[in-house]
């Protein structure tokens, strides 16, 4: 058999004008519809439900969302180095390379770990951030899909590829200071720039933006990486933990 080239091949055959006209206007009428009822929604991210927050981010995302953003100082430098004195400390069985099956990273997941008094941290101080920026309720709507430290090595896996990330929000925290390596930081590819952050910065960002994690080139650098979704996603995959106090 001959292999077919893809422009000889259509799934679903050749459609008439008249089919095409119909499924163009049933294509503008939902747009239409859905454009309809998000106007239609209260301004306040607080008075809306948890399904139409997401629905208006996933409408904005692509226009509003594309930008990467920091904040200074999520943590202080005595708290980045309690961080880093502890994964040093850490054996090489400790640390993960097989958990996200298509970007893996050298990571360990921080819930009932050493690390788990980070969470109630980066959630109180944190969360707000990105719930206020990305319109969504303060304090019910987002949680922590997953959260984990990553660890780059010029000797071993020094970046990640360019990705997206399998939720809505992402953010990485570095740890430790800049001159224990050269490279790193994180390329965002509708900007075409790289983020270079300070010990405690956060750069937080929508998980459908491309980046990757630059290469370093010596030494080591530590992040804390959290991916971030709607709690009512997260109970309907069965996936993170839902920790309310």
């Amino acid at each position: 058999m001959t292999a077919l080239d893809d422009s000889e091949f259509d799934l679903f055959g050749e459609i008439t004008a008249e089919e095409k006209s119909a499924l163009q206007e049933r294509t503008q009428k939902f747009q239409h519809d859905q454009q309809c009822m998000i106007a239609s929604l209260d301004h306040d991210p607080r008075k809306r439900t948890m399904a139409e927050n997401r629905l208006i981010f996933h409408h904005k995302r692509h226009s509003q969302f594309t930008v990467p953003n920091r904040l200074r100082r999520l943590f202080s430098l005595e708290e980045c180095n309690r961080i880093l004195e502890g994964c040093k400390e850490m054996s090489c069985s400790d640390w993960n390379t097989a958990r996200h099956s298509a970007f893996a990273t050298t990571d360990i997941p921080i819930r009932n770990s050493r690390f788990d008094y980070l969470i109630d941290q980066v959630r109180d101080r944190l969360i707000p951030v990105m719930a206020n920026h990305y319109g969504f309720h303060p304090t019910r709507d987002l949680e922590f899909r997953d959260i984990f430290v990553v660890k780059y090595s010029a000797d071993a896996q020094a970046g990640l590829k360019l990705h997206t990330d399998g939720c809505l929000l992402s953010f990485n925290v570095l740890i430790n200071p800049k001159d224990e390596f050269d490279g790193g930081g994180t390329y965002f590819q509708p900007t075409d720039q790289t983020m270079a952050s300070e010990q405690g910065d956060c750069v937080f960002h929508g998980a459908h933006i491309m980046h990757r994690g630059v290469d370093i080139t010596r030494g080591q650098r530590y992040l804390l990486v959290g991916f971030v979704d709607t709690v009512d996603t997260i109970e309907k995959d069965g996936t993170g933990s839902i920790k309310r106090i």
